[in-house]
């Protein structure tokens, strides 16, 4: 508990860091975005073993790095159609040697792994004004939800939620999670909207909803993720943050939701205009 509390700290105080950066150089979310999906790829790879196999391994991480940072730039088809020609020229060239399943593995959730992290750029193409207040609702949306989940499980955890997938989390963690989720997530906007971003007015029942259903897709983010460990036997995707794994298990969410709040922004928008 002690360790893992310290790397949130941690975690929170580099995030911090790009928030406040992002401020002066709305650029620096398209270079976090971009060392994100690079890492999760990278751990990715690792756990499901393919890192090693570089013809397919190299081309994925890749396309992970110059994907959130182009994608700007109206290129995201071409990128995207470079990256299908050059992983399946590899499985036709050496197919004798890589499997198909190690193929499919590595280039669907390359593919599903960048793409959604990269709705963090693409939401800041949508209001660059307020691209800050993006970035950190794409992230403390989906976290919250897992903080509190954590914590609410700890202390009041009876009913297993998916004991086969993950042992660990509860029914009452979750319902928990959900109710932080939605709090927390209303305070942060609060914040953004009396202190950073004076002119601008929160529409708080949209956010309230598209927090809801954020903490609800956190859920099944991490648990997908989580089948993918099982299948392979791996605990963790990493180590970098001592006490909550590896970059990929921190994200796992975040793939989830960022790709949502990008598409729901244009039915239920969070700031009255």
């Amino acid at each position: 508990m002690k360790e893992r509390v310290i790397s949130a700290f941690v975690v929170m105080g580099v995030i911090g860091s790009i928030v406040i950066l992002s401020l002066f150089f709305p650029i620096c979310i398209d270079i976090f975005v971009a060392l994100v999906c690079s890492a999760a790829v990278f751990e990715f790879c690792k756990a499901v073993k393919t890192l090693k196999i570089i013809p397919i391994s190299f081309p994925s991480i890749a396309f992970a790095v110059i994907y959130p940072m182009l994608v700007s730039f109206g290129v995201s088809y071409i990128m995207c159609y470079v990256y299908m020609i050059i992983m399946l020229s590899v499985i036709v060239f050496c197919h004798t040697k890589i499997s198909f399943k190690d193929f499919a593995y590595t280039f669907s959730m390359t593919v599903i792994i960048t793409i959604s992290l990269t709705s963090i750029v693409l939401l800041k193409q949508v209001d660059l004004t307020h691209s800050t207040m993006f970035l950190v609702m794409s992230m403390a949306t989906p976290w919250l939800g897992d903080a509190g989940a954590y914590f609410v499980g700890v202390l009041a955890g009876k009913h297993k939620l998916c004991p086969n997938i993950s042992p660990k989390k509860t029914i009452e963690g979750a319902v928990g999670g959900v109710i932080i989720c939605i709090i927390t997530s209303c305070t942060a906007l609060l914040i953004f909207e009396l202190v950073i971003y004076r002119d601008m007015k929160i529409n708080y029942i949209n956010a309230a909803l598209i927090s809801f259903i954020g903490a609800l897709l956190s859920i099944i983010g991490d648990l997908s993720f989580s089948v993918i460990k099982r299948s392979y036997a791996v605990k963790d995707y990493g180590d970098l943050i001592p006490g909550h794994g590896g970059i990929l298990d921190r994200f796992d969410s975040v793939i989830f939701f960022a790709p949502f709040l990008y598409i729901i922004s244009g039915y239920l928008p969070i700031i009255v205009k």
